[in-house]
């Protein structure tokens, strides 16, 4: 168990000629609730699981992730679907997995799918990891699909720990920021206001409003934390309605500089999913549908949708594309070219790569621009805090000159 469990974990070293004895396992895929013989063999020797015991951990996406290639190098490697799902029962510590697994392994052995077992689980396992093991059960190929969805993952949590990364400088930047300000409000101007009152000047009208913002966020701190914790909700509350998710999908790519970054990220991610699907054999309108529901963004997943409902009339994916606002023409063009040759798939492919690629580059540009823009930001915003506070001091000076 300790060799397997070392297979497992690394991930590598596949070997593509072990194919045909996962499609072995596989053949039980045939019918719906048919029982194949590797099936049968694993219900007379696989003991039961031991139930679980504790609390439930939430499963995150690593979880899948490790999850799908422990799971891939087994089958791949010749080892019996339900023997695959119990070694990694055993492997884990993962409350919420382990459970998960056990359901697995108890619908499998009981002649379910295992593309019917994981829909089970939908909050679990995507559309896409679903459709991929259907596919796999008709060609007899789950090792090389497993591994094909646990890239497929890895990428995407790449792509958003990226783009995550990116927001994190100008979020704690603009942090700081308010944090500042917010000292200065509280603790500074009073004391200045003593010595402008003293002097009997007539304040200048930035200076004032200064003033006035420091006198209610000292005396009337509480309706001021009241009306933001109001303004947070009540956005919270308006972005989880489809209108308010819309709104949000439309600033995201609308934003100037990181407006780009986003439509590269949803663009990357639609054409890598829609890549996977058109070379594991799924059917085109399975695609496009599954396609739509990982876009990410209300607009992107408006061209998906647009587009399966075009394929029902007989158009072509390019002709759709090309009309699109929101995709760039030379993907259009080489979508076209795919389409004219026959080798969608391969070109798919290269599409999703060129995508990936140009997001890469899109977020070290927007990182290496955010930098400079958020200390200029800062500055003015400090800056002009001094100068409002200086102008009084001038305006002093030259009352007691005369």
């Amino acid at each position: 168990m300790s060799q397997m469990s070392y297979t497992a974990g690394s991930g590598h070293g596949r070997n593509e000629s072990s194919a045909s004895k996962a499609a072995g396992q596989s053949t039980r895929a045939g019918a719906p609730g048919q029982v194949g013989p590797a099936l049968q063999m694993a219900e007379e020797t696989v003991a039961p699981l031991a139930p679980v015991v504790g609390p439930r951990k939430k499963i995150k996406r690593d979880d899948i992730i490790f999850f799908a290639n422990q799971l891939a190098v087994m089958v791949d490697t010749g080892v019996p679907l339900t023997d695959a799902l119990n070694a990694i029962y055993e492997q884990t510590d993962h409350t919420g997995l382990k459970a998960v697994i056990a359901d697995l392994s108890e619908q499998v052995q009981g002649g379910v799918e295992f593309s019917a077992a994981l829909s089970r689980h939908p909050r679990i396992f995507s559309g896409l990891f679903i459709s991929l093991m259907r596919a796999s059960e008709a060609s007899g190929t789950m090792g090389k699909m497993l591994q094909r969805v646990s890239d497929y993952m890895k990428s995407d949590r790449d792509t958003r720990r990226q783009i995550k990364g990116a927001m994190v400088y100008p979020g704690c930047m603009l942090a700081f920021c308010v944090i500042v300000v917010t000292c200065i409000l509280v603790f500074v101007l009073p004391r200045f206001e003593k010595i402008y009152a003293g002097k009997g000047a007539a304040l200048p009208t930035p200076t004032r409003i200064l003033m006035i913002a420091s006198k209610c966020l000292v005396s009337y701190w509480y309706l001021v934390l009241i009306a933001l914790g109001g303004l947070i909700a009540g956005i919270y509350w308006y972005v989880r309605t489809p209108s308010g998710k819309k709104t949000l999908d439309k600033v995201r790519i609308s934003l100037p500089i990181i407006g780009g970054m986003y439509r590269k990220a949803y663009l990357a991610r639609s054409m890598r999913t829609m890549a996977t699907m058109v070379t594991s054999g799924v059917s085109m309108l399975d695609g496009l549908a599954i396609t739509s529901s990982v876009a990410g963004n209300h607009y992107y997943a408006a061209v998906w949708t647009g587009l399966a409902e075009k394929v029902k009339e007989g158009s072509t994916l390019a002709e759709h594309l090309r009309t699109s606002p929101v995709i760039p023409s030379t993907v259009a063009q080489m979508v076209f070219s795919g389409e004219r040759t026959g080798k969608l798939g391969l070109v798919m492919n290269r599409i999703a790569e060129y995508c990936e690629d140009d997001l890469k580059t899109s977020i070290k540009a927007v990182t290496s621009m955010i930098e400079p823009i958020m200390i200029i930001v800062m500055g003015m915003v400090i800056g002009g805090i001094a100068m409002a506070l200086l102008l009084p001091v001038f305006n002093i000076s030259k009352i007691m000159a005369k």
